[in-house]
């Protein structure tokens, strides 16, 4: 069995709640994951002292490390200064603080991951470019035949909250093309309210509410996703924060069968009848 931590939507700056870090932090140590998993959204303002703080947290966690950016982590436009670096290389700070490219891939064991930034600096919402698009197809490509495949973007492809934020733009026929890839698992953050499903596709989409900033979504609280990947099968938890515990603990489970088991082979093809 493979166990990932997913969080997403650390915010370091306002409203970032030090003590819930922690709490995550000994979380992490304590269960010893295969891969924690980061989909985007490490500060707030993308300023300097933001990301020196999310680096600092990002090296206290235990490798290996999986990142991709998010719509916040593109300098805002305060001054002409800023205004410049926004228009020119808006990636700057996140590649010298976080990682050093925006798109990554990973192979361990028996998961192969790719993640691509898909946030636009002018276009809201999530685009993939076509060399993007191209990256993410030659990547997988490479992928050990029996190994899980997972997609890690930042903004959500699907949405289960009463006001929709910009998402992924043409949401179906990048899932259709992502199934023509292999992929088996799609992480996301972004709405700050977590979900989890599988879709007519076969693929089992988990998205992580805010791990531990206050900028809490219709009634959500603090959360992060722990995933456990078996032989046939995909468990998703989501990890909520409780208040009278002081810890975060577990606020719902399901488990989807994996697209290549028989048993997800029999259920895609009763859902496509």
């Amino acid at each position: 069995m493979t166990i990932l931590f997913h969080l997403s939507d650390l915010h370091f700056g306002p409203k970032f709640n030090a003590h819930l870090s922690e709490l995550i932090l000994q979380d992490v140590e304590n269960a010893k994951p295969d891969l924690t998993i980061l989909s985007g959204d490490f500060t707030m303002r993308a300023r300097i002292e933001e990301f020196e703080q999310a680096r600092a947290y990002i090296e206290k966690l235990p490798k290996p490390i999986f990142t991709i950016p998010g719509n916040h982590d593109q300098p805002l436009v305060p001054n002409l200064g800023v205004m410049w670096e926004r228009a020119t290389t808006p990636w700057a700070r996140y590649k010298k603080y976080i990682h050093a490219t925006e798109d990554t891939s990973l192979a361990l064991a028996d998961l192969f991951v790719v993640g691509v930034n898909s946030n636009n600096r002018i276009v809201p919402g999530g685009i993939w470019s076509g060399s993007q698009r191209k990256f993410i197809a030659q990547e997988f490509s490479r992928a050990p035949i029996g190994v899980c495949k997972i997609f890690v973007t930042h903004h959500h492809i699907e949405w289960n909250g009463k006001y929709r934020p910009f998402g992924t733009w043409f949401p179906t026929a990048q899932l259709n093309w992502l199934a023509k890839l292999g992929v088996e698992l799609i992480l996301n953050g972004h709405t700050h309210v977590p979900l989890n499903l599988q879709t007519t596709q076969g693929i089992v989409i988990a998205q992580a509410g805010t791990s531990m900033s206050g900028r809490v979504r219709h009634g959500h609280g603090n959360a992060y996703n722990r995933i456990k990947l078996e032989r046939d099968s995909l468990t998703v938890q989501i990890m909520g924060y409780d208040e009278h515990a002081d810890k975060f603990i577990q606020r719902s489970e399901k488990t989807f069968p994996r697209r290549a088991s028989p048993v997800a082979i029999s259920s895609l093809q009763e859902k496509t009848a």
